[in-house]
This record gives structure tokens, C-alpha cells and sequence, in this order.
């Protein structure tokens, strides 16, 4: 004779919704009558439908449970279970504060960069031409180590800000010097390097109007808060080529461009040589050819390997990397080049 299954209790956990399906706003719940069948389990099982799984958006902060009148004290204080209560400077610290301080820890990664992109150099000379074109040639180089000017005077004012934005900072002020005396405006390129002698610097390249070496040299000593060295260095000390203008402890110096002939294109060059030499093809390191200055070693003419070198790892911002710059006009009048048209370009 044939044995039919007993059939399952009818579930109590019921949901009865009032006048019009509503209730008012209020849902009623009767109590779940738990009733077990006779294998032992349990008639209600419980179905994707009863519970879904919870969704997180977003990360929550490591907030710890600050409303009990005395919060015990870290894992390591409450060693074998002999909780200690926490000191009153650190009870009465208010919430918002706390959460103010790991919201400023809790923060994204910055972007770094261990090298130019491809390409980079190859930008820098078409921007130093359209400079030119401009009537406003790329030549002048100045270059500043922050590690030695830090070291000779840690209360710079200039070492409260970032090295990303004390560097927006200097151009802007140098923007303002420069375009009070000179028409066109301030046209530069600016790169960012580390190395292990220098630590980081920085090189800026731009276009000085004729006659202003002393006067943007004064400028400088005030700005980067480091006093012109009116003897100047020989070789032996560190003079590089060209260089009219140091300051008393080589933290900057400027240099003016020795091959005027060429419209700033060794500026420009020296300015891209973060770039790698060499790049990855099918799998096999090959000469970097859109590199156009570059030493005999990787393809190029160069007999000296000063435009080979790695240039280091910069750390930027949360969004942008910034470790190089060119002035808008010369982006501008580099698309306007390149499309062809060049009734926007001014000479």
C-alpha cells in the first residue's frame, strides 16, 4: 500500500495589508508559528523570495562604536579579556573629528609616472618651434632642486604647499612678471625629475625678452627665498652651459640657450629626455625613433648618454599625474600646425 508524503503546514508568517492594500502606511505581521514536519524540519524553509543578499555600494569608513559611556581599548590593551577603559582626553574627543581624520586617510592612491610618454620629445620641439613662429623663442632654462633649497631654509613659506602646487604656484607668478613685460605673453614647458644625486627638480623653459637676465634673476632670489650668487661658479663647482645666474647655494640657476640658431630646440630636447630610448615592439626592445635626440647607443647621434638616462618616479595627484607641462597658446598653435591651417598662428 502505497504511503502519500504528509503535507506541509500552511506557513503563518502571512503579511495581511489593510483598507485598499495599504493599511494606512503599516504592514502586519503575525507571528510565525514555527511547525515542524514529521522528518524534523522545519515547514517554512526559507527561499531567495524571504531574503535577498545586501547590496554595498560603497566602502564603509572604520568608524568604531563610540556611544558606549566607557569604550574599551584596543585588542592589544585587552589582552586574556581585562578590558581597561580609554583616558578622558581620548573619551571626550568629538565624532567629528574622528571621522574628519580617517576620511583624510581614507584617501585614493596618487598617480605616479616613471618616465615621459612616448612621444613626449617629439612634442616639446614642435612646441618650441610654434614659439618661434610666435616671435617668442624658448631661451632661457631654469632649473630648481627642491631637496637643496628645503635643506637651506626648511621654513620656506613655498614647502606648505605640494610639489604640485607650489609649481602651479611659480608659474602663475612668473606668468604675471613676465607678461607685464612682454606682449606675447609667457610661453614655457615645464618637466618634473628625480634622481638619485639631485633627489627632485624641476626644469622650466620659457622665452625672456631681451635685457631682462638681471631682472628676472633679482625676481627669482626673492620668490625662491634664496640669494643670487653674484661670483659666478666655474665648471669645477657645477657651472652648467650657458648659465649667467646661481643662487649662493646651487639650490636654482639659470642658463641661457647656447644654439640660438636653432629656435629652442635643444631646450626642448634636453626638457624630453625622460623619454625612453628604447620601446617595447612584438616583444623585443627596439630604438625609440620618435624620439629624435637620443645617444648613439639606442640609434641616435648623440655620443654622450645625458638624453638615455631614467629621469626617476613622480608622484602626482589623485587625478592627474603632472609631471610635465606645456603653456596653452603653444598647445594651441601646435593643433593649429598640425591641422594644416595656419591662419590662427601669429608670427
Amino acid at each position: 500500500m502505497l504511503r502519500t508524503k504528509p503535507e506541509a503546514a500552511p506557513s503563518t508568517n502571512n503579511i495581511s495589508p489593510g483598507r485598499n492594500g495599504r493599511n494606512g502606511g503599516r504592514i502586519e505581521v503575525k507571528k510565525l508559528d514555527t511547525q515542524f514536519t514529521a522528518s524534523g524540519s522545519n515547514g517554512t524553509a526559507e527561499t531567495p523570495e524571504l531574503r535577498k543578499r545586501a547590496i554595498y555600494i560603497a566602502r564603509a569608513l572604520p568608524i568604531p562604536y563610540c556611544s558606549h559611556p566607557n569604550p574599551p581599548s584596543n585588542t592589544s590593551a585587552n589582552k586574556g579579556g581585562q578590558g581597561a577603559a580609554s583616558s578622558p582626553a581620548a573619551a571626550a574627543r568629538p565624532l567629528g573629528a574622528l571621522v574628519s581624520e580617517i576620511a583624510r586617510t581614507v584617501q585614493p592612491p596618487k598617480k605616479h609616472t616613471d618616465g615621459l610618454p612616448i612621444g613626449s620629445q617629439t612634442k616639446f620641439i614642435e612646441a618650441a618651434k610654434c614659439a618661434a613662429i610666435l616671435g617668442l623663442p624658448i631661451n632661457t632654462l631654469l632649473t630648481v632642486r627642491w631637496s637643496s633649497l628645503y635643506h637651506h631654509d626648511n621654513a620656506n613659506p613655498l614647502f606648505a604647499q605640494s610639489p604640485v602646487e607650489r609649481i602651479a604656484y611659480l608659474v602663475e607668478l612668473l606668468r604675471k612678471w613676465i607678461g607685464a613685460r612682454c606682449r606675447g605673453g609667457f610661453q614655457y614647458l615645464w618637466v618634473r625629475e628625480a634622481t638619485s644625486e639631485l633627489g627632485e627638480h624641476w626644469h622650466l623653459a620659457f622665452h625672456l625678452p631681451h635685457g631682462k637676465r638681471k631682472a628676472i634673476a633679482s625676481y627669482l632670489s626673492d620668490l625662491l627665498g634664496e640669494s643670487l650668487d653674484h661670483t659666478p661658479r666655474t665648471r669645477a663647482q657645477g657651472r652648467t652651459e650657458g648659465e649667467f645666474a646661481c643662487s649662493v647655494w646651487g639650490s636654482w640657476h639659470l642658463a641661457k640657450d647656447t644654439h640660438p640658431e636653432r629656435s629652442g630646440f635643444y631646450l626642448a630636447a634636453y626638457l624630453g629626455k625622460g623619454e625612453p630610448s628604447e620601446r617595447m615592439f612584438r616583444g623585443k626592445l627596439v630604438p625609440n625613433t620618435r624620439k629624435l635626440v637620443r645617444g648613439q647607443a639606442f640609434g641616435g647621434r648623440e655620443r654622450s648618454g645625458r638624453y638615455d638616462a631614467t629621469q626617476g618616479q613622480i608622484r602626482g595627484t589623485t587625478a592627474l599625474k603632472k609631471r610635465f607641462d606645456i603653456a596653452r597658446p603653444l598647445k594651441q598653435a601646435v593643433k593649429t600646425r598640425q591641422s594644416g591651417d595656419l591662419s590662427g598662428m601669429r608670427g
